[in-house]
């Protein structure tokens, strides 16, 4: 046992070697591992002579002096549990009386893992409790050394590492789901084409033009013959295709524009537009082409199915091309508005004939789409305004979600909300009936109902198929510093709690009205985060940096007597948020 920390006595009693522990198994009456001192001001890091195990009591964190003791444990539940990823110790603190010592703030158990997690496992710190493992609050793996950190506020309990794996579901549902979100409209040409007009935009609009809005194009769907020119070397006939409304259509005829699905008579002419939840959810992987300017990044290439929104589409520009919009008469009023949104954001209560409609400008951003089925046993509301959840007798609550945005936001002929809808309506909160006779006004005025039950149950299961994709580069200190400010003196984890640090709670001073809803901002989950830019519901943040910043100084003016945070403190929390 090795003790580290000024004026703590560590005693030696009884060693096992590493070898000695894995081979028994531990045992909860065999000798300490660990035995120190520790001094309720000063605190330390106690260690065993192999560093197998160390446990961290942060200054201040005892409410009395203590003797620390860590011994091996045998538990029989789950023994040969795969998800095991080292031996279980039990960790004490007592006082010279033999009582638990009360804990001010948590202390962190750190133990080596048998084996490092690979993406999507996770390593992490559980707790033995009530007959089960448990996760502790928090855990970060440190991969330098393959060692995973747990907090945790107990004066006695016994840890292991375990493997948790991001859940994701599999089977043909997910490939059908994959063709409803690419292709299905269910219907909503009659608005997008008839009430909006997108078609006769879409008629007149350039390549070059429509990937300047965020527009994707889908290469696996391009006709052999643009794929030649736009890989062969006549710069001048490819700036030419980039500048014709000719070449959308050619496009638009063969599917090959994500989210867009134009109708054309026999003539070759286009009658009708509609749009797919692709337009917003799906982005390519961008292709290098020579062209006159030089070599130019496109967004040509395969769809990535990885969850990653659409952050470059401006739908609110795009609306605000459209005949509909222009015709208004308001001196190009509403135009501006939409064009405020911003490229990633939209609006979904601002389009015309929608019973959510509730005169507030109110645009947020295009959300990813990952750890659903996690998120789901841990109480996370889906929807930013948290309308969706799982309530633990029907497990539709995506599928209930996507009806309402494939009726009352995309505008396919449905029947969210009334007798005739396709599932039951898995809300957080109860409706008012005014919005309820609004909904039932919108069936009356565009009765039937084309959005099918199987369609919706498999663009569920597309979404509940994707995990968070794996960290990208971080700095390991700093974020480990990052990680004890998050769920410490920074207050973070007070809203991003759980496994996938979301919660439960919405944030309900926003804007009012909420289309008849009084529900609020849900927290989001910061899993994957590095690779959501921009941030905050509305978009309006572009860097993770300046999130951290503009939360920190929000919450340091509200209470006076909170810490404040330096630089270093705030790179450490960007590094944190990186490495999820």
């Amino acid at each position: 046992m090795i003790g580290k920390g000024a004026g703590h006595v560590a005693r030696l009693a009884g060693f096992f070697a590493i070898a000695g522990l894995a081979a028994c198994g531990g045992g909860s009456g065999s000798s300490d591992i660990i035995e120190a001192d520790v001094s309720a001001v000063d605190g330390g890091t106690f260690s065993d002579a192999s560093g197998t195990v160390t446990v961290v009591v942060p200054q201040g964190a005892l409410a009395g002096n203590a003797v620390l003791r860590v011994a091996s444990a045998r538990i029989a539940t789950g023994a040969d549990d795969p998800t095991f990823a080292s031996a279980a110790f039990e960790v004490s603190l007592k006082d010279a009386k033999g009582d638990d010592v009360s804990l001010d703030r948590p202390i962190r158990i750190v133990l080596r893992a048998d084996q490092p997690p690979e993406h999507p496992t996770l390593g992490e710190i559980s707790r033995f409790d009530a007959g089960e493992w448990q996760r502790v609050e928090a855990s970060f793996y440190r991969n330098s050394s393959q060692r995973v950190v747990g907090l945790s506020r107990r004066s006695q309990a016994t840890y292991r590492v375990t493997l948790r794996t991001l859940q994701a579901t599999q089977g043909d549902a997910v490939a059908r789901g994959r063709g409803v979100l690419m292709d299905e409209t269910f219907g909503n040409e009659a608005f997008f084409g008839d009430v909006i007009g997108l078609h006769t935009l879409l008629d007149k609009v350039t390549p070059a033009d429509a990937v300047a809005l965020g527009v994707q194009v889908d290469v696996t769907r391009l006709p052999q013959s643009v794929i030649d020119l736009m890989t062969g070397s006549d710069l001048a006939a490819k700036d030419a295709a980039l500048a014709d409304p000719a070449t959308t259509r050619v496009l638009l005829q063969n599917d090959a524009v994500i989210g867009v699905r134009a109708r054309f008579d026999g003539n070759g002419n286009m009658v009708r537009a509609g749009l797919t939840c692709a337009l917003c959810h799906v982005k390519v992987a961008p292709t290098e082409f020579q062209l006159s300017a030089g070599a130019t990044m496109l967004p040509i290439g395969e769809p990535q199915f990885d969850g990653v929104p659409n952050s470059a589409i401006d739908a609110g520009t795009i609306l605000s091309l459209t005949p509909f919009v222009q015709n208004l008469g308001d001196g190009g009023a509403t135009a501006a508005v939409l064009q405020g949104w911003g490229p990633g954001n939209f609006d979904i209560r601002a389009l015309p004939d929608n019973a959510l409609e509730d005169g507030v400008v109110n645009p947020t951003n295009n959300p990813p789409i990952w750890n659903f089925v996690d998120l789901a046993s841990q109480g996370y509301l889906f929807g930013w305004d948290g309308l969706f959840v799982d309530d633990g007798t029907n497990d539709n609550a995506l599928a209930s979600q996507a009806e309402a945005v494939y009726d009352l936001v995309m505008h396919g002929n449905g029947a969210f909300g009334t007798a005739a809808a396709t599932l039951p309506a898995e809300l957080s909160v109860t409706p008012p009936q005014s919005l309820l006779d609004a909904l039932a006004q919108a069936e009356a005025d565009q009765p039937g109902n084309d959005i099918t039950a199987d369609k919706l149950r498999d663009l569920q299961a597309w979404m509940r198929s994707i995990t968070s994709p794996a960290p990208g580069p971080f700095d390991e200190a700093k974020a480990e510093r990052g990680f004890e400010l998050f769920h410490g003196e920074a207050g973070c984890s007070s809203c991003h709690r759980s496994a996938e640090l979301t919660g439960p709670g919405l944030f309900t001073e926003i804007t009012a009205p909420q289309g008849g809803l009084a529900g609020g901002i849900k927290v989001p989950s910061l899993r994957g985060i590095s690779h959501t830019a921009p941030y905050l519901s509305n978009g309006s943040v572009p860097t993770l940096a300046a999130a951290v910043d503009g939360v920190l100084t929000v919450l340091e003016g509200l209470d006076p007597a909170r810490p404040t945070f330096s630089d270093d403190d705030r790179e450490a929390l960007v590094e944190y948020l990186k490495s999820l």
